[in-house]
């Protein structure tokens, strides 16, 4: 009961942080999350310091915690381990799928259109992003790659971040759901070559968005001045 109790703290204040219902800069403290979310202390205080070694919450010492500013050196980081991670697993992907692997991939595009159009519910956007993190992660997994799906799923805070509100960007979801079908479409038919080009440019368009959402959205990400001093 404990633990469970643990692990939703801090999976609402996760949810939260990523949704920005917390936002960058937030004040938080055990008091206030014990509040939030009627929960003894105990939970709140875990929950701060287990999404410090996210990177989602930077706690200072005698003076209290605040919701870190999203990162983007850090995330260009994240998504350098994520790339080079998730293309290493094509050929284990190609060698162990089978029809039931592809219909759980199918099923995660199917959940994604679903909600495609309520984005600016910020739960539906976390939704979305959660089921396009779980279909890429059944490819970790079909390849055997335990360890580099779990590595990804707990250290892309920033990365993560950044793709939320790149997903709450409207124009974005056709080309995410697009790519995703392809994706599948090349697996079931077996050419892998093809895959891995379509995963190489779905996996690349990190590299504009993250500009393009650091230009429109300048006060929730670190400065570089920030980061010095730190």
């Amino acid at each position: 009961m404990v633990e469970s109790l643990n692990s939703l703290t801090y999976e609402n204040l996760k949810r939260d942080i990523m949704t920005l219902s917390l936002m960058p800069g937030e004040l938080l403290s055990a008091a206030k999350i014990a509040d939030r979310y009627n929960v003894s202390r105990t939970p709140a205080r875990e929950a701060l310091v287990k999404l410090e070694t996210e990177g989602l919450v930077d706690i200072y010492p005698q003076v209290g915690s605040v919701v870190s500013k999203i990162d983007g050196d850090r995330a260009k980081q994240e998504w350098f381990v994520r790339r080079a991670l998730e293309m290493g697993v094509v050929d284990g992907l190609f060698e162990n799928v089978t029809e039931d692997d592809i219909g759980k991939m199918r099923e995660y595009c199917r959940q994604m259109e679903e909600i495609s159009d309520e984005m600016n519910d910020p739960f539906k956007t976390y939704d979305y992003l959660r089921y396009d993190n779980e279909f890429h992660a059944v490819t970790y997994y079909v390849a055997g790659q335990k360890l580099a799906a779990e590595l990804v799923a707990n250290t892309m805070a920033h990365y993560n971040r950044i793709r939320f509100l790149i997903i709450m960007e409207k124009s974005y979801n056709d080309r995410t759901l697009e790519s995703h079908e392809q994706l599948v479409k090349s697996i079931g038919d077996r050419e892998k070559e093809t895959y891995r080009k379509l995963l190489h440019d779905h996996i690349w368009f990190f590299e504009k968005d993250i500009e393009e959402i650091k230009k429109s959205r300048p006060s929730l990400f670190k400065q570089n001045t920030e980061t010095a001093q730190e």
